[in-house]
């Protein structure tokens, strides 16, 4: 598992030195909530715009696209290619996004077939201004060991042809986690992960940050629930 990216930093620090972001995590991780929370923070705190491409090419619920008209008034400017009955479609204009001055943000869903897709930018995301992230939730069947972890994480980056990735936690049972629940959920994170690498950074539900925040020395991400539906309590 030597493919860990620059553990020593928070997601706070990367996020004020890298450009371009790669979002991945199987479906059930918070992806893409997680991707509409960063994405707000950069065009809020930063006035810049921001380019959110939505690649997910499988989940017809919870997708970054359905927030398209509400995040224009925020500056950010959400991207993406309606499938063709069943079949994966390329999203024109990534390229142009990742070389210029904007934010780009690219939230990969559906496994290793949008991964593919992104490595068709890999010579620009391996650069330096670029960091790919992996949404671990604990919480997931597909995170409950080291060995899924890095078989799941190795075969989207091969399928991406980049090399290495950034660790971000995400501790979510759902809409009523509770602080006790986060709580268990870093340390479970922490144990499946003991002697490989290190994790900084997690996301947390807005109303339960304070909660938490002197119960961990790690740097908390606060996210507000903008993916909510009708039929969800």
């Amino acid at each position: 598992m030597g493919l860990f990216y620059e553990a020593d930093k928070t997601f706070e620090e990367l996020m004020k030195e890298k450009k371009n972001f790669v979002f991945i995590g199987e479906a059930g991780s918070g992806k893409s909530e997680i991707v509409l929370n960063i994405a707000n923070k950069l065009a809020q705190a930063t006035g810049k715009q921001v380019d959110l491409f939505d690649l997910d090419q499988t989940k017809p619920l919870y997708r970054s696209r359905d927030m398209k008209d509400d995040f224009a008034s925020r500056g950010v400017n959400i991207i993406y290619q309606d499938q063709y009955l069943d079949a994966p479609v390329m999203v024109g204009g990534v390229r142009a996004s990742l070389v210029s001055d904007r934010y780009t943000l690219l939230d990969i869903g559906g496994g290793h077939q949008a991964a593919k897709f992104a490595g068709a930018y890999s010579d620009l995301l391996s650069k330096d201004d670029s960091v790919p992230v992996y949404i671990i939730n604990p919480y997931r069947p597909w995170t409950r060991s080291v060995e899924t972890i890095d078989g799941t994480m190795s075969h989207i980056l091969g399928s991406m042809r980049l090399d290495h990735i950034y660790i971000l936690a995400n501790p979510n049972l759902g809409y009523a986690t509770s602080a006790d629940e986060f709580m268990e959920g870093l340390d479970r994170i922490d144990e499946l992960l003991d002697g490989f690498t290190v994790v900084n950074s997690a996301c947390v539900r807005r109303d339960i940050y304070d909660e938490v925040g002197d119960r961990t020395g790690k740097t908390l991400i606060p996210i507000d629930l903008f993916l909510t539906y009708s039929w969800v309590d």
